[in-house]
């Protein structure tokens, strides 16, 4: 129970990565904030999962994307827990394999005003209300750090939040919160690839030119979340820890 009575906030943890996170974290005692956009049902049920690990839970409706619903989400937690022990900037949108040719400004403007803007309030907020000695954590994309051919608009909306992360972790660095970006590579039965079976091309191609043979799973991200989420990373800050299986894509 390395995170009893720990309080952790994740944005966009009614499924997927958020979700494992969130659940994560329960099983080690945190008491969690689930954040959902619109569906309420799924984040229900990941509340439902958290209170029977013996913690407890509350669910915060709110578009990550919007300053007015971060505020409210931080506001939410404070009242329900007084504190915010651990933040992971979570909430994100995903679009690959359209050329930069190709793109609209709608396109553009729904990628960066979640994925970089939204990151960078859920950030500040968190930076605002952490507790001393907290952990703040980004989650990013390996198309990063290695760009690819239909990832322009995708990987770069995702980019300036690593930047977020070098400066934060300075800027509060004298208050013992650490502040990191996980980076992962394409993660099974997640995002584009919830219901893709390994048969399809793109994703079999994935598959190959991943060394250990499989793509990623929300339980390995879950895995570094807890890591950096513990005392075992009171050193590590303004980090981005890639993880996608020695890929070189």
């Amino acid at each position: 129970m390395i995170l009893q009575n720990k309080v952790a906030l994740i944005t966009g943890s009614s499924k997927g990565l958020g979700r494992a996170i969130a659940l994560r974290y329960a099983s080690l005692g945190a008491n969690i904030v689930i954040n959902y956009s619109k569906d309420k049902g799924p984040a229900d049920e990941v509340m439902a999962a958290c209170l029977a690990k013996g913690v407890k839970a509350i669910c915060v409706q709110g578009d990550a994307s919007k300053i007015a619903d971060i505020e409210n989400m931080f506001s939410q937690a404070l009242t329900a827990f007084g504190k915010i022990d651990i933040v992971v900037a979570n909430a994100g949108i995903e679009l690959v394999n359209v050329n930069l040719i190709d793109y609209t400004e709608a396109d553009f403007d729904r990628l960066f005003i979640i994925n970089a803007k939204g990151t960078f309030f859920v950030m500040q907020q968190a930076a605002k209300h952490i507790s001393d000695g907290g952990r703040i954590i980004n989650i990013s994309s390996s198309t990063t750090v290695r760009p690819q051919p239909g990832e322009s608009g995708y990987g770069g909306s995702k980019t300036p939040a690593k930047y977020f992360v070098e400066v934060l972790s300075k800027e509060i660095a004298h208050r013992k919160v650490t502040v990191n970006s996980i980076i992962p590579g394409p993660i099974d039965k997640s995002g584009i690839f919830t219901d893709m079976p390994d048969t399809d091309p793109y994703k079999k191609s994935l598959i190959d030119a991943t060394p250990l043979g499989r793509l990623g799973l929300a339980e390995d991200v879950a895995n570094v979340a807890e890591f950096l989420a513990s005392d075992n990373a009171s050193f590590i800050t303004g980090e981005h820890l890639l993880m996608n299986g020695g890929a070189s894509f």
